[in-house]
C-alpha cells in the first residue's frame, strides 16, 4: 500500500507528546511490513526542526516531509499550524496514495487533507487521540471549528479510531455512525524492553540513593496531567525515604508547579530530569517503584504501557479511561482527591507483594494485547477493508 499519515508534529519532536511518538511507531512498522510510507507534517517542535532538505526527508524508511510553519511561535503559543506550502503540495500529490491517516481532527492540516481527498476520491482514517469531544481549554473555539471544519472532518472519514470504549461513545456523541468506529489500542514496541537496563542507573545519574524509594510520572508538564495534584499528595507521604521524578517537557505549567513545591518544602525530594527518550527512559522506568498517572483528562498514555512492559504497578485517576481494565489488576486507581491518592501511594509502599503482582499481570497483559505487532496488523486490515469498501 501507499500510505499517508498527516500529523502536526513528528520525531524527532517526541517532546510534543504520545500522538509523536503513536504516529512514529505505527508508520515504522508499517515500513518494515513493506508498505510505502509518507508522512506530512510540520517544521513545529520545541524549536524548528531544520533538515538539509525539509520536504523529504528519511526517517528509519519513512519518507517525511516537514512543511515550514509560517510562524514556530505561534504555533507553540496557540497550537495552530501554518504550512503554506502544504497545500499546494497535497493538491499535487494526494492521488498517489492508497489511504490516508489523520491523527488528531482539529488542526490545520486535517482541514486541507479532507478537503482535497474528497476531491479525489481518497478513503483516509482518523484518530483523534483522545481530543474528540471540544473539552478542557478554549471549548469555545473547538465548538466554532467543529461547526466550520471539524464534523465534517470526522464525519467523512471511512473509519475513525478509538482508543477505549469511553473513546468510541464521544465519537457516537458527535455524530459518527457507529459502524465506522474501530477500537485500535496503542501499543509498544516490545523488542525494546526484552533485555530491560541494570537497575540504579538512573538513580546513580541523579542522585538518588538506592536505599530510596522512587516514584515516577512520565509525560508532558501540562495543568491537564495533574500533577499540582501528584505534588500535594505527595506532601502527605510519610516516609521521608522517598523520591519524586517528574519526567518531560514543560507545556506551560512548571513554573506553577515549582512554586508549589517550594511551598510544601519539597524541593529537596522532587526532580525534573526534562525529557527522556529511548534508554535514558527505560532506565527511569526501571529504577522506579511506582508509576503515577494523576490526570484531569487522559484518554490513554503509552508512558503507562511502557511503565507495565518494565513490570511496574501504576497508580491512575479514575479521569483515565484505562481505569476499567488498571483497577486492582494491573495497578490501583483512585478520585481526583490529593487525599485518595496519597493513600494509594502509601499502599504500593508498603505492599511489595501487591506491586509485584501488578508488575507481572501488566507485563503479561503487554506481551498478549499492546504489542505494536499486533496493533500495527489490525490497523492495516481496517485499511485494506477501507480501501477495498470505498
Amino acid at each position: 500500500m501507499n500510505i499517508l499519515h498527516v500529523v502536526p508534529s513528528f520525531a524527532p519532536c517526541f517532546s510534543h507528546g504520545g500522538v509523536v511518538n503513536a504516529s512514529y511507531q505505527i508508520a515504522k512498522k508499517q515500513v518494515e511490513n513493506g508498505h510505502n510510507v509518507c508522512v506530512y507534517t510540520t517544521d513545529s517542535c520545541d524549536k524548528r526542526l531544520k533538515f538539509e532538505n525539509n520536504y523529504n526527508v528519511d526517517v528509519e524508511g519513512i519518507k517525511v516531509f516537514y512543511f515550514k510553519n509560517l510562524s514556530n511561535s505561534f504555533k507553540n503559543k496557540m497550537t495552530i499550524d501554518t504550512p503554506l506550502s502544504l497545500i499546494n503540495y497535497l493538491k499535487k500529490t494526494i492521488s498517489d496514495f492508497d489511504i490516508i491517516h489523520i491523527h488528531e481532527h482539529r488542526q490545520s492540516l486535517a482541514i486541507a487533507t479532507h478537503r482535497y481527498a474528497q476531491k479525489n476520491n481518497v478513503p483516509y482514517v482518523l484518530q483523534a487521540h483522545g481530543s474528540v469531544l471540544p473539552f478542557f481549554q478554549k471549548e469555545k473555539l473547538k465548538e466554532v471549528f467543529d461547526n466550520l471544519w471539524g464534523f465534517n472532518i470526522l464525519h467523512d472519514a471511512s473509519r475513525v479510531f478509538a482508543l477505549t470504549e469511553v473513546e468510541k461513545e464521544q465519537y457516537l456523541k458527535m455524530g459518527v455512525s457507529k459502524d465506522k468506529i474501530e477500537i485500535v489500542p496503542l501499543g509498544i514496541n516490545m523488542a525494546e524492553y526484552e533485555q530491560l537496563p541494570d537497575k540504579g542507573k538512573f538513580k546513580s545519574k541523579h542522585n538518588i540513593a538506592s536505599e530510596e524509594k522512587l516514584i515516577l510520572f512520565l509525560g508532558r508538564i501540562h495543568e491537564i496531567k495533574g500533577l499540582d495534584l501528584l505534588v500535594k499528595s505527595f506532601s502527605r507521604i510519610s516516609d521521608d525515604n522517598v523520591k519524586l521524578a517528574i519526567v518531560g517537557g514543560d507545556y506551560g505549567f512548571k513554573e506553577e508547579l515549582e512554586k508549589l513545591i517550594d511551598e510544601l518544602n519539597l524541593k529537596d525530594k522532587i526532580i525534573f530530569p526534562g525529557v527522556l527518550t529511548g534508554n535514558d527512559k527505560i532506565e527511569a522506568l526501571v529504577d522506579c517503584d511506582i508509576f503515577i498517572m494523576p490526570s484531569r483528562y487522559e484518554s490513554f498514555t503509552t508512558s503507562g504501557l511502557e511503565a507495565m512492559a518494565c513490570f511496574k504497578p501504576l497508580i491512575l485517576t479514575k479521569n483515565n479511561h484505562i481505569q476499567t481494565w488498571v483497577k486492582d489488576n494491573v495497578g490501583l486507581v483512585c478520585e481526583f482527591d490529593e487525599n485518595d491518592l496519597s493513600n494509594c501511594i502509601e499502599t504500593l509502599l508498603n505492599d511489595e507483594e501487591l506491586c509485584n503482582k501488578f508488575g507481572k499481570n501488566g507485563r503479561k497483559l503487554i506481551e498478549e494485547k499492546y504489542d505494536w505487532n499486533k496493533v500495527s496488523k489490525q490497523i492495516e486490515d481496517i485499511y485494506y477493508e477501507c480501501i477495498n469498501n470505498y
